[in-house]
């Protein structure tokens, strides 16, 4: 099963509503309505294109709440039912000292241990504090039973490899690149700057290193560092899809979403649609692949190579075995006096019974069987768009 990481969402939340954490300055206010529109349409993408999406949850669940929000509580409990939808209880830390202390290097690993931040139940009950129109108890209550069982929590200690990790590429000067060189810089002596600096590179490493623990797939590829981002250089989904839609001259889902207004409200329904989770098994095949252009090349020859079942040779044989056994079912269908009749449909009504067969073939076994192309998917999203 693809899953995909948004810690994103989480980030933003933070940054805007939760007073005294980070002060948002009059840029981050003036630009908050696009941010927020642009974020909606990366979860719109991501839960199109992957079959799971796990967001990063720091303290209260404000995440759920926006979900809510957008998708109604029907929504958010589809995506349960289709067992999309996982929350990442976010509970390591790598913090540096402000003032600096004799021969300690300047960064620590740690974990916050609150009730909001490590009882999912407490999470998603301050979930509904942040928004104006509240669920009623019951469903409150009802949330609260099915979310809890969606969290996890980073395993212990990660954060610990990770500071060690960072230290460990400072003294051999991969962090030059990131403005951090051990030929000129003492570790003991950093500027403010520069502690900031070494401590979000070993954040960005603890969330490497939970990613891939856990087999998860960030959404959008930060700039992490050079330590490691060669090392998970694959083809996402995300770009194979953006791939396609070029092929197809169309817009990617990312652009589409932002037409529809509200992307997220029917989410859930466009992306338990058949062709959208077969689109999303295609991709597990091929984005296994390095290269896009490989990609495009399975696009292309499913296009190239898009018979039906019934019309490759072994689909043809599967035709005439099931033709007979239709033939044979006749005598069934019409009881004792068909057994007669079923055994001479074979000669006396082989004209009449094959062009009845032929229809039936055509209207029932073949819609049923005929070969299906990722470009299915291309064609809903055109449906969709052009009733935007």
């Amino acid at each position: 099963m693809s899953q995909v990481y948004v810690p994103e969402l989480n980030e933003l939340c933070r940054k805007y509503f939760i007073k005294g954490e980070i002060e948002p300055s009059k840029q981050d206010i003036y630009l908050f309505e696009s941010r927020y529109s642009s974020l909606k349409a990366d979860i719109f993408e991501a839960m199109m294109l992957y079959d799971s999406v796990s967001f990063k949850v720091y303290g209260e669940n404000l995440p759920l709440s926006i979900l809510l929000n957008e998708m109604t509580i029907k929504g958010v409990e589809s995506l349960i039912e289709q067992d999309a939808l996982r929350f990442v209880h976010w509970t390591p830390s790598i913090m540096h000292f402000v003032e600096p202390i004799h021969g300690v290097i300047p960064i620590v690993a740690g974990r916050v241990n609150s009730e909001v931040h490590t009882d999912p139940e407490a999470s998603i009950r301050s979930a509904f504090n942040f928004m104006m129109n509240k669920p009623n108890k019951a469903q409150r209550n009802t949330l609260i039973r099915k979310v809890r069982d969606l969290y996890s929590e980073p395993e212990k200690g990660l954060e610990n490899d990770a500071s060690s990790f960072v230290m460990s590429a400072y003294k051999s000067g991969k962090l030059k690149k990131s403005g951090l060189d051990c030929d000129v810089l003492d570790i003991f002596k950093l500027n403010t700057q520069q502690k900031k600096l070494l401590s979000g590179c070993a954040s960005d490493l603890l969330e490497y290193k939970f990613l891939v623990s856990q087999n998860l797939t960030p959404h959008k590829t930060k700039a992490l560092n050079s330590l490691f981002t060669d090392s998970i250089k694959k083809v996402s989904r995300t770009d194979a899809a953006i791939q396609i839609a070029e092929l197809e001259n169309f817009p990617h889902l990312h652009n589409l979403s932002l037409e529809l207004g509200n992307p997220l409200h029917k989410v859930p329904k466009y992306r338990n649609q058949r062709n959208t989770r077969k689109f999303r098994s295609w991709l597990n095949e091929v984005s296994d692949s390095k290269e896009l252009a490989e990609v495009s090349m399975a696009y292309i020859d499913s296009i190239e190579n898009s018979k039906g079942f019934f019309e490759t040779k072994k689909g043809r044989l599967t035709k005439n075995i099931t033709m007979t056994a239709i033939g044979a079912g006749i005598g069934s269908f019409l009881g004792p006096i068909g057994t007669t009749v079923g055994g001479l449909a074979g000669q006396a009504l082989v004209p009449a019974a094959d062009f009845a067969l032929d229809l039936a073939d055509e209207y029932l076994v073949t819609e049923l069987l005929k070969g299906w192309k990722p470009r299915m998917f291309i064609d809903d999203m055109r449906k969709l768009q052009q009733k935007t």
